[in-house]
């Protein structure tokens, strides 16, 4: 190295690039490798010269605005110990960059929301909906996409069918807290709490979240914030309630003289048309219960219901007795269920009503969705076929033809669910005659 100078912080701040070059070097005499670079525009910058493994290395120290002659003398010193060593200083400090870079990940990866993870996760998804060569059963429905998002919603908003806001969802307590900071004794307490207050919803909601705890630890950006294996922890599992037998809960065939005659002794009229409207329709309680009066049609025997799989809805038959009982209903506001007591003005809890009409008839307990599945089950009896009672009751069939071809119509339906209606009140012993308009209905031997 020629053109070597003792640097001093005047003789730094006079030197001048020669006319006619680009650049030029000057290097310190008192430090080994620290040189002084000017350029023809006037900057001027330190740098460091050395070999390492027989190359040149070349280093831009910084400008002498912000260095000093005696901090880049000791920057110089530093440097040149490293490659005395054989390290490359640029790799030292790439490698220092990536620890800092990882520190800083980390620290966001451990601030994460498991609500930040579900929402990546529900995209996720989405996306495999969309993807038509990816076979039913290895994607998602939009029921069960439906189901998470509601389970996980915040609640608090308008409902989009009805009156009212939307009820915080079972998972929504977990979306607030840190991914690092579930455990097993988080989660049995949260189970613990909902299971008091919604038991079916908190067993729900911690399938759900098991799937979504097992997907997260296949996630290379969660896996090391999580321990798998504690959705698997006896203790927790023990707190998450069973699912329920169906087979049982429903009402029997030989339930149901008992069953009508508690329900017709009932003193609500709107509870007692609800209770066997639920029960002649296989429809959900609160498809029903959110039924309006514009939406029967007394003219051609329909009713149009706000189905929960299905944002249009679907049109079922309105049958011969239950056209002769919605017509003696009160018509006080826009709902066929009405009540002046609630809030918003429809019907709004039958199982006080439900649980009298068990008391009464000495049945034992079943739920208000078992009327549901009571449809399912008795229909049988009537041999209606498959198809015509999943488009009465709203379920999707899951045969090609009948998912993407098939829909009945309403007067193919009525035939079936007429005869079904007929039934029901023949067993039930309910003496009703459609051309007869009866002022009210009675039980045959009643007094």
């Amino acid at each position: 190295m020629r053109n070597k100078e003792n640097f001093t912080a005047s003789r730094v701040d006079s030197y001048k690039c020669p006319s006619g070059k680009q650049q030029s070097i000057i290097w310190d005499a008192k430090t080994v490798g620290l040189g002084l670079r000017t350029t023809k525009s006037g900057a001027k910058s330190y740098v460091f010269q050395t070999k390492l493994h027989g190359d040149t290395l070349r280093i831009t120290i910084g400008d002498i605005r912000t260095w000093t002659v005696s901090k880049a003398q000791t920057e110089a010193t530093r440097l040149k110990s490293l490659t005395d060593q054989g390290i490359d200083p640029r790799a030292l400090a790439e490698a220092q960059r990536q620890q800092a870079e990882n520190k800083k990940a980390d620290l966001h990866r451990k601030s994460l929301l498991v609500g930040d993870a579900w929402h990546v996760y529900i995209n996720y998804q989405k996306d495999k909906m969309t993807r038509e060569h990816i076979e039913r059963g290895k994607k998602w429905g939009n029921r069960h996409l439906i189901d998470h998002i509601n389970l996980s919603q915040a609640g608090g908003e308008a409902k989009k069918r009805g009156k009212g806001v939307s009820r915080q969802g079972v998972l929504y307590p977990l979306m607030l807290i840190r991914i690092s900071d579930i455990n097993v004794e988080l989660l049995s307490n949260w189970q613990k709490r909902e299971a008091e207050v919604r038991a079916n919803n908190a067993r729900q909601g911690f399938e759900m979240f098991r799937a979504f705890w097992r997907w997260c630890a296949t996630r290379p950006e969660y896996a090391k914030l999580i321990d798998v294996g504690i959705i698997e922890n006896k203790e927790l599992r023990d707190e998450v309630p069973s699912r329920k037998s169906k087979k049982f809960d429903v009402l029997q065939r030989g339930h149901l003289k008992a069953w009508f005659k508690a329900v017709i002794s009932l003193n609500s009229l709107v509870a007692k048309v609800y209770l066997q409207a639920l029960v002649l329709t296989g429809a959900r309680r609160e498809e029903m219960a959110n039924l309006r009066w514009a939406d029967i049609d007394f003219q051609w025997n329909a009713i149009w219901l706000k189905d929960k799989v299905e944002m249009q809805g679907r049109k079922i038959p309105l049958t011969p007795y239950l056209k002769k009982l919605i017509s003696q209903l009160p018509r006080q506001n826009e709902w066929v269920f009405s009540s002046l007591k609630s809030k918003d003005g429809r019907y709004k809890d039958p199982s006080v009503a439900h649980q009298r009409v068990l008391e009464l008839a000495e049945i034992p307990h079943v739920s208000i969705h078992a009327l549901k599945r009571t449809f399912l089950s008795l229909v049988e009896w009537t041999e209606m076929p498959k198809g015509v009672c999943s488009q009465i009751v709203g379920h999707k069939q899951s045969a090609t033809a009948e998912r993407h071809y098939v829909s009945r119509p309403l007067d193919l339906l009525a035939i079936w669910h007429t005869k079904y209606e007929a039934w029901i009140l023949e067993q039930a012993e309910v003496d009703f005659r459609p051309e007869q308009n009866l002022p009210s209905l009675r039980l045959v031997g009643a007094k």
